[in-house]
């Protein structure tokens, strides 16, 4: 027999995965109008129109919204950044270090830019870096996670060491960038950015081929 619907035609896994986007969307929201101080159980509930009893559902308290939110967004920009690196078809073992470089540019400035043309996600991302540590580990072990697990990525020596040590620089500057606690254009990051993961593709592929 099939899992029950309700009137929607939704499942009750459905119902609480809506519920779910429907909270980080109010978290979203809140930061943007209020920053980290407006995040509360009663404002996010209320914003999303939900009883609190939903948002225990889903989270245990109001830091693992936020990191929840902030999983979100990272996912998103993953998402972009991912495509583009892979939409020209290169071979990452054959291309020379110019296109490698000219890829990883393209690729982090696509990412960056869905976070920078989101006044709500860059609100929420200032939050998560004031936020603690926390969020930063999170956020770079779900890089990690998703480097390790690109094929190409692998083909180019990106061994648990070297992916951790990619994904906590990326993430620390993205956040240190969209903080202003650094002091560099969205050019001089993506640069820097894709030269310092371009010297660990060369190095990984060094080690591979001794």
């Amino acid at each position: 027999m099939g899992e029950k619907r309700n009137f929607m035609g939704e499942t009750p896994d459905e119902r609480k995965g809506r519920r779910r986007r429907e909270l980080i969307d109010a978290a979203l929201s809140l930061v943007h109008e209020g920053g980290l101080p407006a995040l509360g159980v009663r404002s996010v509930t209320s914003k999303a129109n939900l009883s609190s009893r939903y948002f225990y559902e889903n989270f245990d308290d109001i830091d693992d919204l936020l990191i929840a939110a902030s999983e979100a967004v990272a996912l998103d920009l993953l998402a972009v950044g991912f495509e583009t690196l892979h939409a020209p078809g290169l071979e990452p073992e054959t291309a020379s270090e110019f296109e490698i470089l000219d890829l990883f540019r393209a690729g982090i400035d696509a990412a960056l830019g869905v976070l920078l043309d989101d006044p709500r996600k860059i609100a929420l991302m200032v939050a998560a870096s004031a936020g603690g540590q926390r969020v930063r580990q999170h956020l770079t072990r779900l890089l990690e996670t998703n480097i390790l697990g690109d094929a190409d990525a692998a083909s180019v020596g990106f061994d648990e060491a070297r992916t951790l040590y990619a994904a906590g620089g990326l993430v620390n500057l993205v956040m240190a960038f969209v903080s202003g606690d650094i002091a560099m254009s969205r050019g001089e990051v993506v640069e820097s950015l894709a030269r310092l993961t371009l010297a660990i593709v060369v190095d990984g592929m060094a080690a591979q081929s001794t």
